[in-house]
């Protein structure tokens, strides 16, 4: 039995437990290390009360969030919660598209939630069919833990039941949709992933309809509208989004060696959400591959540029992976920083500068 506390309550484990002598085993290491951030986000999302007015988002990196509303509403969109992965040629559109007969996604970010630990999900929403965006383990440990409705387009609902979602939990969208979930009004908006479109498809002359495999979430909140992009690449239709009234933009930047565009480049992603009128632009997916690692400095610069010679108003929100976001409260945060607990400082009882405790 140990001696002290495995955890306090706040979700990450207790640095005292791990100087504990006792017998381990991997299961054991597993349970314990992963995922890095323990159960953190979890609680606080979970007990995290948003205002009137507000939204709450959860950055987990890569394209993956988390969104509270002042109702009570927790969604997860594009969560993934999978390991370092390899795809091939047979299935892959970006092996198709550059012609690689396989490619290694080595993840480089950490584990920020745990899919078995949400008491309560109004929403699990897939964007399209990809491993990173319609997750094998994040829907199979929801399934069991929470009552959520699984919502994506006709390729990724059928992904859906080949993970043996009950069709009463399966929602399949079309561009053109006005769902309810929850409180919560989502507007079902087109989507230009055609590299989604090549994955799984039989021929590159039988290529899968792009609205059949990817689309928009538009989510209508009280503190604004949110719209998530995914996967897509640049398109000249993004221009008829600007009718939508957006404030926040979510969409996907990254490098792309060439010979096969996977990921927007920053100036794309400037360009994206530029047309689609939104105020603040929020990228994701510059961080977690190593093959598609981006800075997004370039993408600030851009931003920065164009707004000065009065082309546009938008500004740029860069997050940390875990990181909190509340619209409108962060809106010009510009860059996210991490807490550094300073507030917790007590110089009285300090061992160096002050009178220890007793």
């Amino acid at each position: 039995m140990s001696k002290v506390a495995k955890s306090d309550g706040r979700g990450i484990m207790s640095g005292a437990y791990l100087n504990e002598e006792r017998n381990i085993t991997k299961d054991d290491w597993l349970r314990e290390v992963f995922p890095e951030w323990g159960t953190l986000l979890n609680l606080e999302m979970q007990n995290y009360k948003v205002e009137k007015g507000q939204v709450a988002l959860w950055w987990f990196g890569g394209p993956s969030f988390g969104m509270k509303t002042s109702s009570g509403d927790i969604f997860l969109i594009d969560n993934y919660a999978g390991p370092s992965i390899y795809t091939e040629y047979s299935y892959c559109g970006v092996c198709r598209t550059s012609g690689a007969p396989t490619i290694e996604w080595l993840r480089l970010g950490p584990m920020m939630v745990d899919p078995w630990e949400f008491k309560k999900l109004d929403g699990v929403f897939c964007s399209h069919h990809h491993q990173d965006h319609c997750d094998f383990y994040t829907i199979k440990a929801t399934l069991g833990t929470t009552d959520a409705p699984y919502i994506g387009p006709k390729v990724t609902t059928e992904k859906f039941r080949k993970f043996n979602v009950p069709e009463n939990r399966i929602i399949e969208v079309v561009p053109g949709d006005t769902i309810k979930v929850g409180n919560t009004e989502v507007q079902i908006l087109l989507n230009y992933d055609t590299m989604a479109a090549m994955t799984g498809a039989k021929t590159p002359e039988d290529l899968q309809k792009v609205q059949d495999v990817a689309v928009s979430f538009l989510f209508k909140t009280d503190g604004g509208n949110m719209l998530f992009l995914a996967d897509t690449l640049y398109n000249n239709g993004y221009a008829a989004f600007a009718k939508y009234d957006i404030d926040v933009v979510f969409t996907n930047m990254g490098y792309a060696p060439p010979g096969a565009t996977d990921k927007m480049s920053p100036f794309e992603a400037f360009r994206v959400a530029q047309a689609v009128g939104a105020k603040y632009l929020v990228p994701y997916h510059y961080d977690n591959w190593a093959n598609s690692q981006e800075d997004p400095t370039t993408l600030e610069y851009i931003v920065d540029k164009k707004r000065k010679e009065h082309r546009t108003d938008l500004k740029t929100v860069i997050l940390q992976p875990g990181a909190q976001f509340v619209y409108p409260r962060d809106k010009d945060m510009g860059r996210y920083t991490y807490p550094d607990y300073v507030e917790r400082y007590r110089a009285a009882v300090s061992w160096e500068y002050g009178t220890p405790e007793e």
